[in-house]
């Protein structure tokens, strides 16, 4: 009598072969990755400790910490980076109050082109000129943010402020990407649900919470009693 189970392979084998597949891709994946970052030059640590340097401006020792996650084409993020951020930089920053840091939270969904200009000011960290590049991001918001042409954008408006061969080398690399992922997920976990959203830390103690835009005058007076 013809037997059908004795052509048909276990079970066994099936799991093992799916399981040979899977961990064949992850490694592969794995490689590509890791080939990217190679070719650039960076690795994913160093990537990292050269971003987080220039995401911050003002006193390291400072006791007070203000966190900023915001989104590059978001216009209340942008409303705020121009009418109130200078004077939180010229009233705190400068005055070395405090330590301002900076963290990518792009609203993908409603902001198709905020990850990708994210990652462009990001790897303008690894010329030193992450400020810059996010300042002229947010200035320039409306020449670039209806089709998302970030190379053809900041060729036009950055030339001779950084090297762009080298810019985009870092984008392709895959760094940014994974770093502002890790930063989405740090911001989630914080429960971040829109921009610009402000983290003040007195110390390691969460002070304050403010979520959407607040003008300098509101953010000014809890400031003023965080320093105290």
């Amino acid at each position: 009598m013809f037997n059908m189970f004795r052509i048909l392979p276990s079970k066994l084998f099936i799991f093992k072969q799916i399981t040979f597949v899977i961990i064949f891709l992850f490694l592969g994946l794995a490689f590509l990755n890791n080939a990217g970052s190679r070719a650039y030059g960076f690795s994913y640590k160093n990537f990292v400790k050269t971003v987080n340097k220039y995401r911050q401006e003002g006193n390291p020792n400072a006791n007070v910490t203000v966190i900023l996650y915001s989104d590059y084409q978001c216009p209340w993020c942008r409303k705020f980076e121009e009418k109130d951020l200078p004077y939180i930089i010229k009233d705190y920053v400068k005055t070395g109050k405090i330590l301002m840091e900076y963290r990518d939270f792009p609203l993908t969904l409603i902001h198709p082109y905020a990850f990708k200009a994210a990652e462009y000011a990001d790897c303008a960290a690894t010329q030193g000129k992450y400020l810059q590049i996010r300042s002229l991001l947010y200035r320039r918001q409306n020449n670039w943010s209806a089709v998302g042409d970030l190379y053809y954008f900041l060729k036009t408006y950055a030339k001779g402020t950084i090297n762009l061969k080298k810019l985009e080398s870092c984008v392709k690399s895959g760094l940014p990407e994974r770093l502002i992922k890790s930063n989405m997920a740090a911001g989630t976990r914080l429960r971040v649900t829109g921009t610009p959203t402000l983290f003040i830390y007195r110390g390691l103690i969460l002070y304050k919470k403010l979520v959407g835009y607040r003008p300098y005058s509101q953010i000014n007076k809890i400031l003023q009693n965080t320093v105290k």
